[in-house]
């Protein structure tokens, strides 16, 4: 069993009607034979919406959570969404592909706690504050400024934490990250980041991040995004694995998960899609016991989950 905290497969299927997530379509990193082959358990999905997109965000993002229901829960039986813990455990315990719902970026609920509350009766329990830019609730880290959570956005971290909905600090600002750490009552999740000591780039994270993560009881998705990896032309496996070592040092071997970001980037070399997943578990088993290799591919998750999902 394998859980991957982030994939972008709902953007792709809002922007290419002709996509099928039941077929063997090479457009998808992450489709049901795919999940299949990989034994991706249970996946997140999450709800992009880019900035390019200047009508609605909250309406866009309805549009993708009805593709949601409409092209991969309703079309066939294989998948189900979780919203609790004890629905992951029952659903898998049937047999079943699992699904949760997640935000990618704060913007989509338009500075409207009333939004927010609307996602969470739609089944999505988790949600990024921001993407690369800013929002109503904070600066994303290409934001120049940096700056922390707004006003706003510590009414969403307060109000997240009261409905339950997990808080997901990858793409955020230096300091509101700080300022979440500081707010948030439940334990945190960066979804899908790597560490800055392997890689330096914006998107990672510190050392003094991933520590804060670690004595929070929250999780970090290592994430498959080449740039995010390594400088080299070529990341490969190799190269991710000096991710989960360096989080591994610092205290964090029970808090690494997965988060591959498939369908919104190019992944690294040998795990082009969820169906190579074999590749990285064969490399695991090089160089950790089978404790800690179940622990990265799902325990570490199932236990974050079994904390925060009411």
């Amino acid at each position: 069993m394998i859980i991957d905290a982030h994939c972008d497969v709902l953007w792709k299927l809002l922007n290419d009607r002709s996509i099928s997530f039941y077929n063997k379509d090479s457009r998808l990193h992450v489709n049901y034979p795919n999940m299949i082959k990989g034994k991706v358990d249970l996946q997140v999905f999450a709800i992009y919406i880019p900035p390019s997109i200047k009508t609605s965000k909250f309406k866009v993002a309805i549009q993708s959570i009805d593709d949601f229901y409409q092209m991969i829960i309703r079309q066939k039986n294989h998948l189900k969404l979780a919203t609790t813990y004890q629905e992951i455990e029952t659903f898998i315990g049937q047999g079943k592909k699992v699904a949760l719902l997640s935000i990618e970026g704060a913007e989509v609920i338009e500075g409207d706690l009333a939004k927010l509350r609307t996602f969470y009766r739609l089944g999505v329990r988790a949600m990024g504050l921001t993407w690369n830019q800013a929002n109503e609730v904070a600066d994303g880290v290409m934001e120049q400024r940096g700056g922390g959570l707004t006003s706003f956005g510590q009414e969403v971290v307060k109000e997240m934490n009261r409905l339950g909905m997990m808080i997901d600090v990858s793409h955020l600002s230096e300091r509101g990250f700080w300022d979440v750490i500081e707010r948030s009552e439940k334990p945190i999740l960066a979804s899908h980041s790597n560490t800055k000591k392997v890689c330096n780039h914006p998107r990672n994270l510190t050392d003094g991040q991933i520590k804060a993560i670690i004595k929070q009881g929250g999780m970090i998705g290592v994430t498959f995004v080449r740039e995010f990896t390594s400088t080299k032309k070529e990341p490969t496996i190799d190269d991710l694995l000096l991710h989960i070592d360096h989080i591994a040092t610092l205290g964090g071997i029970e808090q690494i998960g997965l988060g591959s970001d498939f369908d919104g980037a190019i992944p690294i070399k040998g795990l082009e899609n969820a169906g190579k997943l074999d590749n990285l578990v064969n490399a695991l088993l090089k160089h950790f016991d089978q404790k800690h290799v179940e622990g990265i591919l799902k325990e570490n998750w199932l236990r974050y989950y079994k904390k925060v999902l009411r």
